[in-house]
């Protein structure tokens, strides 16, 4: 479980929302593995949520792995979102496996006054 957020960030558009601050980290299911980005190292099914406030209305979206999810989106100036993400694979130390990575993308370039984003694994 991991619970990370940010405070008055300008965001450009069509980038990540980086995070500063960790509130939370328990075990090693989810971690911080760099400014915008979110490495789920274990299998199984993730609860992703998202809260913030924008200078202006935006559209937030959830990737995966590079890859958009449709179901994980939300515009205005207070964007929430809540979804699950399965992980089909552990990340080890074996050459051929890696962690399955989350980012946070906003469509325009808008300052956050904040952003709050918590993953947990849930089974």
């Amino acid at each position: 479980m991991i619970e990370v957020y940010s405070i008055n960030k300008e965001i450009t558009a069509n980038s990540a929302i980086p995070f500063d601050n960790t509130v939370v980290k328990k075990g090693c299911t989810a971690e911080l593995s760099a400014p915008a980005t979110i490495q789920l190292n274990k299998c199984g099914v993730y609860m992703v949520s998202l809260d913030g406030t924008a200078s202006a209305a935006t559209t937030l979206q959830l990737y995966k792995d590079g890859i958009a999810q449709p179901q994980a989106q939300s515009t205005g100036t207070q964007p929430s979102f809540v979804t699950l993400v399965q992980v089909d694979k552990n990340n080890s130390n074996c050459c051929c496996s890696s962690p399955t990575n989350i980012q946070v993308v906003s469509d325009t370039a808008v300052t956050l006054s904040n952003v709050n984003l918590v993953v947990t694994k849930v089974c």
